[in-house]
């Protein structure tokens, strides 16, 4: 009878601390001044066409860093990968939910993408949806 109630008092630990995980990652974490939760509906659908999008390519000194202004994106293709493959040369691997970019300009492998200064939600630069005026930072890491 004891051991039973040792692995009910465990699992009742268990799922305790499961649940405030889950409760402080995604209910206490969501920052409401954060641009991706202000326009988290509207990210959610993919526009026809954003207009005023700045890209920044910050090569971390392996060459010199790239900036393109008042970029606009139409028939769908609104994606943070769609405005890189408009602005620069890339090498990319498909793996067939996503895209990896191995190369921008010739420098990679290892980069990583920023929207409005803030780290998006963990998923690939072709699932990623532009708004106007957005501003993508693009960055290598290794």
């Amino acid at each position: 009878m004891q051991k039973t109630n040792k692995y009910i008092l465990l699992f009742i630990v268990g799922f305790s601390c499961f649940s405030l995980l889950f409760i402080f990652n995604f209910f206490l974490l969501l920052d409401p001044q954060s641009p991706f939760v202000q326009n988290e509906e509207e990210r959610a659908v993919k526009q026809y066409n954003v207009a005023n999008i700045t890209l920044f390519i910050d090569y971390s000194g392996e060459k010199t860093n790239e900036q393109f202004e008042n970029i606009t994106l139409t028939d769908y293709q609104t994606t943070v990968y769609h405005l890189l493959v408009n602005c620069c040369e890339t090498s990319i691997q498909n793996f067939g939910g996503f895209i990896y970019v191995n190369e921008i300009n010739g420098v990679g492998p290892g980069w990583i993408y920023t929207v409005n200064n803030e780290a998006p939600p963990s998923m690939p630069s072709d699932y990623f949806n532009l708004l106007n005026n957005d501003n993508v930072t693009w960055t290598h890491v290794s």
